[in-house]
């Protein structure tokens, strides 16, 4: 079901794509040399913050923020009813360089998250107990099969017999497999993956290594680490059950706490994981409770796994990227894509589940210590005008979509540099909040409502000059 779900989504996509952008006064910030020169403030601006900022006052920003929006063509409405978050620190711009990762790095971030002395193990070699283990979720899942087997299984059979079939066969590679399996230690020589040029040439491609190691209960954590390549960042993905691993939830549901570990501890667990593996420069900047769903289908009854969610990004002088579902700045005519500094990890009772780390990054040059702001005036008149324009395909389409603002934050994001090899941080206004939108397609009518978590940007605009900056995925 969800394949032709997929398929369906990508060609109403194709045809958004391929419709014509409207006719629009689109500010993008094309000269950053002239907006680190706008956000040079006075002596006196900086010393007033000796005991923290008042953005409120200094900006003249309301508590509470409301407007209703309609664009030309009627289709897109945005509802806004929001509150507004601010920092208590002055606010920077920076410098930005991608982190590679040295060996020794390497060896840090594998002490930190499958131990002093891993056992690690051939991916391809599973012991009984393992194979035994996906046999009875299996059948708990074909036990299971109308009320949600179906939808758990449906991206790799069709049938209930073929997830039966499945069974069979993993029974008879139990038989045949070992009780305990040969372990090793951990192995550094990085693998690299590959790449073709146009004319078919094979070149040395992404730098990675991958790791799976045995833990105390018999499971495998898994952990792979991919260094910086070209314009691409590292990253970072552990599970520490690698055969059944957790995911983010695309639901955007909150749900009630069901575990014993509090949210402030769980927290604490997960900074100081990321302080063990050398990067402490990070300062949480969202988190929730969520269940990581059996293979990511959020219906009644489908087993599911309570965690604790934690998002951190990038910290200088105690200023705070801004947390969005998006995890990029496009890349435009001036500068390449460059990806936000983040790293998500989940936490249950048992300890760190899933860690998640994508563009570790370095403070390089600090261009202005407090940067001077826009009006918040200026930003809402600049927002209430832009929201309407950019990336409004939903007139040209006939999509009715309401974008609903519940908040609005100030803080800082990372965009591309214009020298196209670093990036730089700046203050930047985010309007947040969720959307529920109606699809029309010729005679078929998709009325699904899509609900992000409320952490979606719909407008990113630059707080010093008010040019508007593109989020990314």
């Amino acid at each position: 079901m969800r394949k032709w779900f997929v398929l369906l989504l990508a060609a109403l996509m194709l045809c958004i794509a391929c419709q014509p952008t409207p006719e629009s006064p689109i500010v993008v910030g094309k000269d950053q040399n002239a907006m680190i020169e706008k956000a040079e403030s006075e002596a006196s601006y900086r010393e007033e913050a000796a005991d923290g900022v008042n953005w409120a006052e200094r900006l003249n920003v309301p508590s509470h923020y409301s407007a209703n929006l309609v664009s030309g063509g009627g289709h897109l409405k945005v509802d806004v009813d929001a509150r507004i978050v601010l920092p208590d620190t002055e606010l920077p711009i920076v410098r930005l360089k991608t982190v590679t990762l040295s060996d020794d790095d390497v060896k840090r971030i594998v002490t930190a998250l499958l131990g002093e002395n891993p056992k690690c193990v051939d991916y391809n070699t599973r012991s009984r107990a393992l194979i035994e283990r996906e046999i009875t979720k299996r059948n708990e899942d074909l036990a299971h099969w109308d009320e949600y087997g179906s939808f758990v299984w449906d991206m790799n059979y069709e049938t209930r017999g073929e997830l039966e079939e499945s069974v069979h066969q993993l029974m008879r590679e139990a038989a045949e497999a070992p009780e305990e399996v040969e372990t090793f230690a951990p192995r550094y020589e990085w693998e690299y993956g590959k790449l073709f040029t146009a004319s078919g040439e094979e070149q040395r491609g992404t730098p990675y290594l991958v790791f799976h190691a045995l833990n105390p209960d018999g499971t495998r954590a898994g952990l792979s680490i991919y260094n910086a390549f070209d314009d691409l960042g590292a990253s970072i993905h552990y599970q520490r059950d690698g055969d059944d691993p957790v995911s983010y939830p695309t639901d955007g549901a909150m749900y009630r706490n069901e575990l014993n570990i509090s949210e402030a501890d769980a927290m604490t667990l997960a900074k100081e994981t990321l302080e063990r593996m050398g990067f402490p420069n990070l300062t949480c900047t969202f988190s929730k409770s969520i269940r990581s769903y059996r293979g990511d289908i959020a219906r009644v009854g489908v087993p599911y796994k309570p965690c604790w969610a934690f998002v951190f990004t990038t910290t200088v002088n105690g200023a705070a990227a801004t947390y969005t579902m998006q995890r990029s700045t496009e890349q435009s005519d001036y500068a390449a894509l460059w990806m936000s500094e983040r790293a998500t990890v989940t936490v249950d009772d048992e300890g760190i589940v899933s860690l998640d780390y994508n563009a570790p990054s370095a403070c390089g040059d600090v261009e202005v210590e407090a940067a001077k702001l826009m009006p918040f005036s200026d930003v809402s008149a600049i927002f209430e005008k832009m929201v309407l324009i950019v990336d409004n395909l939903y007139d040209v389409n006939g999509i009715d979509r309401t974008l609903r603002v519940t908040e609005v934050r100030l803080g800082l994001v990372s965009i591309p540099g214009q020298n196209g090899t670093d990036g730089i941080l700046v203050p930047a206004w985010d309007f947040m909040g969720s959307f529920v939108d109606r699809t029309y397609m010729d005679e078929l009518t998709l009325k699904t409502g899509v609900q992000y978590d409320e952490s979606y940007s719909f407008l990113t605009v630059n707080a010093v000059d008010g040019s508007i900056i593109k989020r990314g995925d």
